[in-house]
């Protein structure tokens, strides 16, 4: 008679014998280890939350242009309204909330719109400058032949027209040219899109290469165009106030350069000659991570003005003075320790009471709390290709096609938005709805209240 249960116990004596053979191996047979890696890595993502994932209310198919090796799209929001260049280089606009076109207009435009005052302005193939209402009617076309213009700027009742070397301006209400002035090729190397006017006086910085290389303030008269001034290694004015124009100097390699007592200087020019009225000097002492280590522009020496609060960046700190009150050897209204300039670039900008810097290294965006100076970092870990802060909203397309929005006073995820593209562009906004961009399609979004608002 056959003992019960005496097969299972025979089977665990194979398993186990089968198992102490794996382990101690017997002659010729081959064991098995485990690899060890040349090398292992790891990257965390600090601060990462799951939001949950949206789908757009409705897409748009964009046409698509490139230049450079890079594929790009035109569109712009405004006033509740889409208006992008779509199929065949037609302007069309749509209902932001419903997506139901509007109106189309022209064909084979070029991807250059702007939007102001109830009107969009944009370029034809030829390089005619059009104006056509925000309801579809043509108001003018400028035959400027200007087909490859950089930007347009209605400004007052004048558009101004860059291209290269080239600036038009136009008559807003007629588009009739005024006037158009060329700077001469040979030191003028670019001319950049920044146009401003004040008090019959425009003005545009260019670009100048020489024995010394840096960007030049150009004054014109705004009736006439004939140039009134020109002043080199000015960086883009800060302010023009009561005839007054105020720059950043460019100092570099003609300064003193001492590593550890430096400054930033503020030329004070008269509007409407360039007449240099003196300088404002703010002074601070840096500590170089290596001695005579000199380090300049950027974090290490530059500013902005946010109002009547000048905030100039010194190294390790980040100072803020009242514009108005300047006084030689001046202290600062406030002082903050900045991230460490080696890893975070600032974006000269103060929104919400904190001052927004972004990762080297990943995109990531930084703050700092002008109430009590505490960093704040964002989540970080794939990295980002587009961001963009509008109010309490903030967000970050990232590599892996997902478009991520985050509560700004928190940093907190509040929603996901998955394209299936990575090429995104910059996201639009118009009241409580977002337009994301990637992949030649634009996707709109509903935004909650939290986002809407700042």
């Amino acid at each position: 008679m056959r003992k019960m249960g005496s097969k299972p116990a025979k089977m665990i004596a194979a398993l186990s014998i089968s198992a102490a053979v794996l382990a101690s191996g017997i002659p010729g047979t081959a064991v098995v280890h485990a690899e060890k890696p040349v090398l292992s890595t790891s990257s965390p993502v600090y601060g990462s939350e799951s939001a949950p994932a949206v789908k757009p209310l409705w897409s748009l198919p964009l046409a698509k242009f490139n230049q450079d090796g890079r594929s790009f799209t035109a569109a712009i929001v405004e006033e509740g309204r889409v208006f992008a260049l779509v199929t065949g280089g037609q302007l069309a606009a749509y209902d932001g909330a419903s997506g139901k076109r509007l109106w189309k207009y022209g064909a084979g435009l070029k991807p250059l719109l702007v939007y102001d005052q109830g009107i969009v302005y944009g370029l034809t193939k030829e390089g005619y400058v059009y104006a056509v209402s925000a309801g579809g009617s043509k108001k003018w076309t400028a035959p400027i032949k200007a087909d490859k213009a950089d930007s347009i700027n209605p400004i007052g009742d004048t558009v101004y027209v860059t291209q290269d070397l080239t600036l038009f301006a136009l008559d807003r209400a007629t588009g009739k040219l005024r006037w158009k002035v060329t700077e001469t090729e040979g030191s003028y190397t670019a001319g950049l899109t920044d146009v401003m006017e004040n008090s019959g006086v425009v003005l545009r910085m260019y670009y100048v290469q020489g024995a010394l290389s840096s960007n030049q303030i150009n004054a014109y008269d705004k009736a006439t165009g004939k140039q009134l001034w020109t002043s080199f290694r000015q960086m883009t004015p800060l302010a023009v106030k009561d005839g007054i124009v105020y720059s950043v100097m460019d100092l570099f390699m003609i300064g003193d350069d001492d590593p550890v007592n430096k400054s930033l200087h503020i030329a004070v020019l008269n509007l409407k000659t360039g007449e240099k009225k003196g300088e404002r000097v703010y002074k601070w002492t840096a500590k170089p991570e290596a001695p005579g280590q000199y380090s300049f522009g950027g974090a290490y020496g530059s500013a902005f003005l946010d109002g009547n609060d000048l905030y100039i960046y010194q190294d390790q700190v980040v100072a803020k003075y009242n514009f108005s009150a300047y006084t030689p050897d001046g202290k600062p209204v406030q002082r903050w320790v900045t991230p460490n300039p080696r890893d975070y670039q600032p974006l000269y900008r103060v929104h919400n009471g904190r001052l927004l810097y972004q990762s080297l290294h990943n995109n990531s965006i930084s703050v700092i709390k002008t109430a009590n100076g505490q960093i704040l970092h964002s989540p970080s870990g794939i990295p980002s290709v587009q961001t963009d802060l509008y109010g309490n909203g903030l967000f970050v397309a990232r590599v892996d096609g997902t478009l991520e929005a985050y509560n700004f006073a928190a940093l907190k995820p509040v929603f996901s938005v998955k394209t299936g593209a990575r090429d995104f562009e910059s996201t639009l906004k118009s009241g409580n709805m977002i337009y994301v961009r990637t992949g030649g399609t634009l996707h709109a979004v509903k935004l909650p209240a939290s986002l809407t608002t700042g």
